[in-house]
């Protein structure tokens, strides 16, 4: 039987509840004295029901996630692990617009590919699925599964390492960029928000209403790379990370089942490995996080020269002693050939804050623009001027040591003497996150997390090069493990040394759930033993901070 008049006759018969003997298999045709059904295959499940006895002995569509263990049977086709065998499975399970694109489909193919940020990840997947729903996703997990053919997992694509985000023409890429809803609770007080959302999206949404959640601080950030992997964000000081606030998880497993995971539910444990996790338990298809009121912001956005770099990290340290002791104070950094660029962020409307003396004391800048006080929204106009879709290549690590001035300038220093070393058209950009006890702190609080933060002021780096020459690549990754090694050896030598590696910004030989700690380790690979006992998403899933690594 060809594909795809076998899958003709199965979406006939997936209306007919699959019929099982109470042992589990597939019982022998009934045989009725009764005719009078008249084909209506309602009518024939009534009768078979009343024929067969024992569990499972018929399975209706209502009968929800058991129904689904039964109805895996229907993409039984043996492709071998043959992704265009696959595709073609996939291209006939899933219907509408683009929810199989081929790089045949030429520019509408290339349109898909170049949602991944860095030029260097976008690779030439056999096929892009990109489901609709949660129950297309379990469509696409169970056909994946059952062929056993590779994939990887799409969703804003902001991930710069090749083959996490991305994978070649052995496999598949699942994009979740049609699970774009955002949605408030009856009462207001949650938002359920789909993965392939970006987090410009989801602020234009809930900002009207007065409303935010802890997310993204680039509106151009896709959600679910940024939940899984922590989630840094202008509210970390006060709220922790973007995971830590999270009411519950809406995950499809390696069966195809939908479960919602709640810190109270029987998928606690998942809900809790979701905490730190990643994608070592199956597909996250929607996050429910909590809201809270948004207003005004004291928004003051500057420029620094090159020569006043080591003063404005030293103001930094000082800040972290002192001004972000202030819950409602934020800022970012970033320094680049040219000199640094700073944003203050004081969450509420006001002339000036003294949570930001350290860097008021500075003296001459060059304002960026006046400071205002403005909605959330225009600080993502600010902040989205630093992201295009061009031909970049993005490639960057990280790592962690516990706030110190001195350091921070030792540290840039030697970024400084590797990034010489680049070849003609590559840039290096310097991004030190400071980083406040209470991130460690709110994560205890609101239910705990498998990250293993030390209640410390601390630094989380994520420096990145950009270039745009592919024949580059070799050299560029050989320059970002000589700054990485260099740095860490410095901080350790220092004796200021913490050995998180912040996931969302990591590079991809780092240990980054290595770096989280014995216990927490363990933690997640029994949650993975536990939902994943066929290691679907260790063995079929391409790449990424996956606990086969260990």
């Amino acid at each position: 039987m060809t594909m795809s008049l076998r899958n003709t006759v199965l979406a006939a018969l997936s209306v007919v509840p699959t019929v099982h003997s109470a042992a589990g298999n597939t019982a022998a045709p009934v045989l009725c004295a009764r005719a009078d059904c008249a084909g209506d295959p309602a009518c024939t499940c009534d009768l078979l029901q009343e024929a067969l006895t024992g569990v499972n002995a018929t399975v209706f569509l209502s009968d929800g996630a058991n129904y689904v263990d039964f109805e895996d049977e229907n993409y039984s086709a043996d492709c071998a692990g043959d992704p265009a065998c696959t595709c073609d499975l996939l291209q006939e399970a899933l219907t509408g617009v683009n929810a199989t694109v081929f790089p045949s489909d030429g520019a509408n193919y290339v349109d898909f590919e170049d949602e991944n940020y860095s030029a260097a990840c976008r690779l030439p997947a056999a096929c892009i699925v990109n489901p609709k729903t949660a129950d297309e996703v379990s469509t696409v997990v169970k056909i994946l599964s059952q062929q056993g053919t590779k994939f990887a997992i799409r969703s804003g694509g902001h991930n710069y390492i090749p083959g996490f985000a991305s994978i070649g023409e052995d496999g598949i890429l699942v994009s979740l960029e049609a699970l774009n809803s955002t949605e408030l609770s009856g009462d207001k007080t949650t938002a359920k928000i789909g993965p392939g959302n970006r987090w410009q999206s989801v602020y234009e949404t809930l900002v009207p209403e007065g409303l935010i959640v802890v997310g993204g601080r680039v509106g151009r950030v896709g959600v679910g790379g940024l939940m899984l992997g922590g989630g840094l964000s202008y509210y970390a000081t006060d709220r922790g990370l973007a995971l830590d606030n999270v009411k519950s998880y809406e995950v499809v497993l390696a069966n195809g089942s939908i479960v919602t995971a709640t810190a109270n539910n029987s998928y606690s444990d998942l809900y809790k490995g979701l905490r730190g996790g990643a994608t070592n338990f199956g597909i996250v298809t929607s996050y429910e996080l909590y809201t809270f009121p948004v207003g005004e912001f004291y928004i003051d956005a500057r420029s620094y020269s090159t020569n006043q770099t080591s003063e404005l990290l030293q103001a930094m340290a000082e800040y972290q002693k002192e001004g972000q002791l202030d819950p409602l104070s934020s800022i970012s950094l970033q320094v680049v050939g040219t000199g640094a660029n700073i944003l203050l962020l004081y969450n509420k409307p006001v002339q000036q804050a003294d949570a930001f003396n350290a860097f008021y004391n500075l003296g001459s800048y060059t304002p960026i623009l006046p400071a205002f006080n403005g909605s959330f929204l225009d600080i993502l106009t600010l902040t989205g001027a630093q992201f295009s879709t061009s031909d970049v290549r993005t490639y960057g690590e990280t790592f962690t040591h516990e706030a110190d001035g001195d350091m921070m300038v030792a540290l840039y220093a030697i970024f400084q003497e590797e990034i010489a070393n680049l070849p003609v058209g590559a840039a290096g950009v310097w991004v030190p996150n400071p980083i406040a006890a209470s991130v460690a702190t709110k994560g205890q609080q609101y239910g705990g997390n498998l990250l293993g933060l030390e209640e410390v002021a601390q630094q989380w780096y994520e420096w990145y090069i950009t270039w745009t020459d592919s024949t580059q690549d070799e050299t560029i990754w050989n320059i970002s493990q000589n700054i990485t090694q260099r740095c860490t050896a410095a901080t350790k030598a220092k004796g200021v040394s913490l050995p998180y590696l912040f996931m969302n910004t990591a590079g991809k030989s780092q240990d980054v759930l290595d770096s989280y700690g014995a216990a927490n380790v363990a933690n997640i690979k029994a949650v993975a033993a536990k939902y994943d006992p066929s290691k679907v998403f260790q063995n079929l899933q391409n790449d990424g901070f996956l606990i086969r690594k260990l």
